[in-house]
């Protein structure tokens, strides 16, 4: 009864009102550095898992790109390298990233670099590997050793990156014990809060509110991403899938479902309900691949198929590897990849590689023919029109004689154009071997078997120094014989034919014209005569079979001397350009590409 008398009394009240204030205060301000503590640590906590995020989707895009190279080498299928710049430059701006979440940590920012630094080596060995896989002459035990020394080094950079992610969930672990001891002394500052004051249970109410409004916002956020990696997977064609092997638990994507010809969450996500839909023929060979990697923890790589409810077979790739958790379970996932359309292309190419088989046999019997069979006939034509001339030729009649030596000339332009026959058809055979060729040999060979002709005419010819290049040796010869013989061939009468050969720098005018991609990846070759020219207006006809733009008599050839020019660099996988104007003569430009392009 005394005590609530005291509290009667005015100044009492006030006295207390006043301590209630000051304790309000003191846990006001304790609950504010206990939020500023906790804000901090969940900051810490999400960078932390960012980055494991992060640098577990490096390892996820290195490799993609392993599988897409070893794919590649398995079925030359280009489609597999479409992306391949595309990958770099996620990596890249992962990288970014990652330096970003550590700039307040120099341990993890120098392991940051360091992962950079493996990231470019292991690019190189990529590059190697392919340099390796597309050369003609593959050899395979160097590519089988370069395969597995990069096998190598992408364990071992795995090894490195779980380190980092094994000692990044250490400290969010660590984060996390003191998120929760600051979490309960939050809660019982709160709860003092709410017995000295409404003033506190108010202010309590606003921030649960708040929190709730922003977990709306995340789970909104949420499941927008959700059903946008759905609809990602959806239209790549591809479905992921994960089992945990703790509790053998099956989770499938919507497009895991799609895949196999149902709709999404058609059925419970177990094994025994999928393989339903594997092909007879490949069951018992997939599932015990999957069954021996659950024991053993080996990542897989597979291709099988699917027979849908409709009777459908899809060809699928299949990948999984193993991880673990954020409760440290045992989890494999795994993505499925639908390659129908590759594969199909790739019987496609299969049945228009025999084609080209038969086409090249068929090639190579025309080559026989024109080679032998039709030039030994040609050649006793020969053979008898000279010793006719020899010995009748007095006898004939001045029309006679006008007529036999129309049939000579017949009979020469005849062999000639079996000869560049002959040359065409090896060209567009596939016995061609790369090796290193110094132009300078080449142009001093050509120059040595066109001496009669060169004379003959009294050209200057001047040779600047040229460059070294992996090519075909005997085409560039004939390249060059072909070019140099065109440009003494169309002479002007009356002048000396001057031709120069040399190499150039390529200008940014042709990289636009021409749509060169890197001006760094080819050589200009220019030969340039002063000869008789013709107008811009047929350059590309020139390249064609049988073209002639000259039809003077005086002018001998059969039209196939350039077609065989655009051929060859056609074959060394560059192009040739032209310009020209009548009576002041022409340049050819040459665009060869260097080695690695080849």
């Amino acid at each position: 009864m005394k005590f609530l008398k005291l509290f009667k009394n005015s100044q009492v009240f006030k006295l207390a009102l006043g301590v209630a204030i000051l304790v309000v205060c003191y846990f006001g301000s304790q609950f504010f550095s206990q939020m500023q503590r906790l804000t901090s640590t969940l900051e810490l906590i999400a960078k932390s898992n960012e980055t494991q995020l992060e640098m577990e989707k490096q390892l996820s895009i290195i490799n993609s790109y392993d599988y897409s190279l070893r794919n590649y080498i398995i079925t030359k299928d280009e489609s597999y390298l479409q992306n391949r710049f595309l990958n770099r430059g996620i990596i890249e701006e992962g990288i970014k990233k990652l330096k970003v979440l550590t700039v307040n940590d120099p341990i993890r920012n120098k392991d940051i670099l360091t992962l950079e630094k493996l990231i470019n080596h292991r690019f190189k060995l990529f590059r190697e590997t392919l340099i390796a896989a597309k050369s003609s002459n593959v050899d395979q035990l160097g590519l089988n050793s370069k395969l597995k020394k990069s096998n190598d080094y992408t364990e071992m950079m795995k090894l490195f990156v779980y380190k980092i992610i094994n000692s990044e969930r250490l400290k969010t672990k660590f984060q996390n014990s003191n998120h929760q001891f600051e979490l309960q002394d939050s809660l019982l500052t709160a709860f003092l809060l709410i017995i000295l004051s409404l003033l506190i249970l108010l202010l309590s109410f606003n921030k649960t509110n708040g929190d709730i409004e922003d977990l709306k916002q995340a789970n909104d956020k949420l499941m927008l991403l959700n059903e946008s990696f759905n609809a990602a997977e959806k239209t790549a064609g591809f479905g992921h899938w994960m089992v945990n092997l703790e509790t053998n638990q099956y989770t499938f994507s919507d497009n895991m479902y799609r895949l196999m010809g149902v709709k999404p969450n058609a059925f419970e996500s177990t094994l025994e309900n999928s393989i339903k839909y594997l092909h007879p023929d490949d069951l018992e060979y997939v599932t015990q691949v999957h069954k021996d990697s659950l024991v053993n923890h080996q990542s897989t790589s597979i291709v099988f198929r699917f027979l849908t409810a409709i009777n459908e077979v899809k060809y699928i790739m299949g990948v999984g590897s193993f991880t673990r958790d954020g409760n440290g379970n045992m989890i494999k996932i795994g993505v499925n990849y639908d390659i129908t359309d590759q594969y199909k292309r790739t019987l496609e190419l299969e049945e228009n590689n025999k084609e080209l088989k038969y086409i090249n046999s068929e090639l190579e019997s025309f080559n026989n023919i024109v080679s032998h069979d039709l030039q030994e006939p040609l050649r006793k034509i020969q053979m008898f029109i000279s010793r006719v001339e020899e010995k009748e030729f007095d006898g004939l009649s001045q029309q006679g004689r006008d007529y036999f030596s129309k049939i000579r000339i017949a009979a020469n332009r005849m062999q000639t154009l079996l000869i560049d026959l002959v040359n065409y058809s090896r060209t567009i055979k596939g016995d061609i071997v790369f090796v290193e060729t110094d132009l300078n040999k080449i142009i001093s060979d050509t120059i040595q078997d066109l001496t009669t002709n060169i004379e003959e005419k009294s050209a200057i010819i001047h040779i600047g120094q040229l460059p070294i290049i992996k090519a075909i040796p005997f085409q560039l010869k004939q390249l060059f014989i072909n070019l140099v013989s065109n440009s003494l061939k169309y002479s002007q009468e009356g002048n000396i034919p001057q031709i120069n050969i040399t190499s150039e720098v390529i200008t940014e005018e042709e990289v636009s014209k021409y749509e060169i991609i890197n001006k760094e990846d080819y050589y200009k070759i220019v030969v340039e005569d002063n000869g008789i020219g013709f107008k811009q207006e047929y350059a590309e006809k020139i390249f064609l079979l049988f073209k002639r733009l000259e039809t003077d008599p005086k002018y001998s050839g059969t039209g196939l001397g350039l077609a065989i020019c655009s051929r060859i660099v056609e074959n060394h996988k560059g192009f040739i350009k032209v310009k020209s104007e009548p009576n002041r003569g022409s340049k050819f430009y040459i665009f060869l590409p260097k080695g690695d392009l080849v």
